[in-house]
């Protein structure tokens, strides 16, 4: 789900994009520097329109000096984040492993209790599945939640089920 703040500031990824091309940055860097475009009139149509798209120019295809503000503003926690939460996004993915083991042990057990209800079992690919909520990289994280501990695993691998005891 879009944070609709984030949606009408602009998207970083968008204003990359459209800088990462170089005649678009070359225009967008004339436009701010109020000098006359020296590409030729179809690629000026062309920048404008990728600068435009990535929220740099406003409607009337003017500098909008205020986009990188609130792309910042857009992407800074709203507040400080604590405990276990400090190591998921703002979609409530895994934005880093903790080092240290108890914080690393207290994470994987929050996601395995997300995943899994006591004495359910899922197939690989339904864990792994569920799993894609929280990681780019599920398969590294289903690996956690068994060597971890946090997950039992049957040996032939058909099934997952938490560890605590219950089936």
């Amino acid at each position: 789900m879009k944070d609709p703040v984030q949606e009408s500031a602009g998207d970083w990824r968008q204003v990359f994009g459209a800088l990462a091309n170089e005649e678009t940055r070359r225009f967008y860097a004339q436009q701010v520097l109020g000098l006359e475009s020296d590409l030729r009139p179809e690629r000026q149509a062309k920048a404008q329109l990728n600068l435009a798209n990535a929220g740099l120019l406003d409607g009337k295809g003017q500098i909008d000096g205020e986009v990188f503000a609130r792309i910042l503003a857009a992407g800074a926690p709203r507040e400080p984040r604590t405990g276990n939460d400090r190591f998921f996004d703002n979609e409530g993915r895994i934005d880093r492993y903790p080092k240290k083991h108890e914080e690393r042990l207290g994470l994987l057990r929050v996601v395995a209790g997300k995943v899994l209800r006591h004495g359910q079992r899922l197939t690989e690919a339904e864990l792994t599945s569920k799993l894609e909520a929280f990681s780019d990289d599920p398969v590294l994280l289903r690996r956690y939640l068994v060597d971890y501990g946090m997950l039992l695993r049957q040996r032939d691998g058909s099934a997952y089920r938490l560890a605590d005891g219950s089936d």
